[in-house]
């Protein structure tokens, strides 16, 4: 365990439960300079300790579910948040201890369903032993994705209409539980995210990419998704990942999703030509 002189009031330590990407030290920076103070549990082999050597952190197997809340109690955390993807564990060839056993028994069949189901059933768990389950938006709300055309770079009205199938085909998806984005070019489905991720979907992608740039990613949340625990978030990466796969933008929905370092990814779409598009959360009007 790596200590660090976090002053703070008893109780109001935040404990971050760190996957990949960026928004898990994001976030710790954010809460750290606000006076908040944080504790990290870092999912072995997901987040990169060295990231962190300026925060108190434990890494510990996303399986040994009885030590996260060891961690937690003994630094007297009472709010957690999840921040940044984490594969889904194989439980049957890691071996949990014995909360994670009970926390087996209680997700049951949701192992084999989707990740809503799942998440559902950890975040369920850990408010069961007394912790408050927040998500990275409801600690910083300057993440959280503004309506509009971000940047100098507008999408054309192909693009918009792209953007409007997307979102329907997510929607569609919704009822499935099966990802949070679709590629589409002039009408055409490029791709569909499953259990692989936005930017594996986005690789794949790329032998489609014409001589001029086109095609929008749509990413969005699912109909009846927790934000709390898999909110869509998109970074500098992203809008490089897009450049190279010869996409012209990416559209995010405003109030349900992150957009990491603001700035940044304004000036990196701009440069690159990518257009950043927030559109309003009616696309959900069905819930």
């Amino acid at each position: 365990m790596v200590s660090a002189n976090l002053n703070s009031t008893p109780g109001d330590k935040v404990g971050i439960i760190a996957g990949r990407g960026e928004l898990p030290l994001r976030l710790a920076n954010t809460l750290k300079e606000r006076g908040t103070a944080v504790f990290l549990l870092l999912v072995e082999n997901e987040a990169k300790p060295e990231d962190y050597a300026n925060f108190s952190f434990e890494i510990v197997q996303i399986t040994k579910i009885g030590k996260f809340l060891k961690a937690l109690k003994r630094e007297k955390c009472k709010r957690v948040t999840m921040a940044g993807p984490i594969d889904r564990p194989n439980f049957k060839s890691i071996f949990p201890d014995k909360e994670g056993f009970k926390l087996l028994t209680k997700i049951g069949k949701s192992l084999s369903k989707g990740d809503d189901g799942l998440l559902g059933a950890i975040t369920q768990f850990i408010e069961d032993k007394g912790f408050q389950v927040v998500g990275a938006h409801e600690l910083d709300s300057e993440f959280v994705a503004k309506i509009g055309t971000l940047g100098k770079i507008t999408p054309t009205e192909e693009d918009l209409k792209d953007i409007e199938k997307g979102a329907e085909i997510i929607r569609a998806m919704s009822v499935y539980d099966i990802g949070q984005a679709v590629i589409v070019r002039a009408g055409y489905v490029l791709g569909v995210e499953a259990a692989e991720g936005t930017e594996k979907l986005i690789h794949r992608c790329k032998e489609f990419s014409w001589d001029n740039p086109a095609g929008v990613l749509v990413k969005l949340s699912k109909t009846g998704q927790d934000l709390r625990t898999d909110m869509p978030a998109i970074g500098v990466d992203t809008i490089r990942q897009i450049k190279t796969a010869g996409l012209s933008g990416i559209a995010v929905e405003a109030e349900h999703s992150l957009i990491l370092g603001l700035d940044e990814v304004v000036s990196v779409a701009d440069k690159s030509g990518v257009f950043v598009h927030v559109i309003s959360t009616d696309c959900h009007s069905d819930d």
